[in-house]
């Protein structure tokens, strides 16, 4: 009887440690080849790297951002700065960039490490507070115009993922937006590289969802395990 019980419980946490594993993702060794495929060649790419104050003046937001390049920093009437409306919705430190202008665009950009021919995949996550569709937002990378979204909807931050190969060892990565009476925010921006057959779609779920998956599928071994253990019991 002993024995057997035993046998039970090794095999149900044989069980709860696969699925653990699973759920992470990874599960076991990573190769550095695997590694580097997730690591983001963007700085500051979250935004946290600074204060919401302007360190030259505390009374204003601040429009230097670390890593970036911004096109209105050294403007008085600036429109590009940093605020506390973010994806990650948490800690204090959460920022994001606000990007508006009219009558011209406004732009941040940042030039990324690459390795020419290597393929990567930006991401990014999107608001707009522009309830007419009166916006632009503008893709640039290395240069060339790669995505446009003319006539924006008002939405929350959206993600949106876009797949690129290198040219050069240096790759301009620049947003670029334009509103007439309000404004893009702009988050959590990231390049990692990628290789054939890695490429996600934008139909990938969230991190937020596969975590959720992960808890019920727990749940899920928890509920079979009580039966199991039950059923063991009124057999013995």
């Amino acid at each position: 009887m002993k024995s057997t019980n035993k046998n039970l419980k090794h095999f149900l946490l044989t069980i709860s440690s696969a699925v653990v594993s699973t759920s992470v993702g990874i599960g076991g060794y990573v190769s550095q080849a695997q590694a580097a495929q997730f690591v983001n060649i963007v700085q500051n790419g979250d935004f946290t790297a600074d204060s919401l104050l302007n360190p030259n003046d505390p009374t204003r937001a601040n429009p230097f951002i670390t890593g970036w390049y911004n096109s209105t920093q050294n403007e008085t009437f600036y429109t590009t700065y940093l605020e506390n409306y973010t994806v990650d919705r948490e800690a204090d430190l959460s920022r994001s960039v606000r990007m508006a202008a009219f009558p011209d665009f406004t732009y941040i950009s940042q030039n990324l490490n690459t390795k020419k021919n290597q393929k990567y995949q930006l991401t990014y996550y999107l608001a707009n507070s522009d309830e007419e569709d009166l916006s632009v937002f503008r893709t640039y990378i290395g240069g060339n115009l790669v995505d446009e979204k003319p006539h924006v909807p008002f939405q929350d931050f959206t993600k949106y993922t876009l797949n690129f190969t290198a040219t050069s060892a240096i790759t301009e990565l620049k947003f670029a937006a334009h509103q007439r009476k309000a404004w893009y925010n702009l988050d959590n921006v990231s390049v990692v590289r990628i290789d054939d057959g890695d490429e996600q779609s934008t139909s990938v779920p969230e991190p937020s969802i596969m975590a959720g998956l992960a808890v019920l599928g727990m749940m899920g071994i928890g509920t079979r395990k009580n039966r199991l253990a039950s059923n063991y019991k009124s057999q013995s």
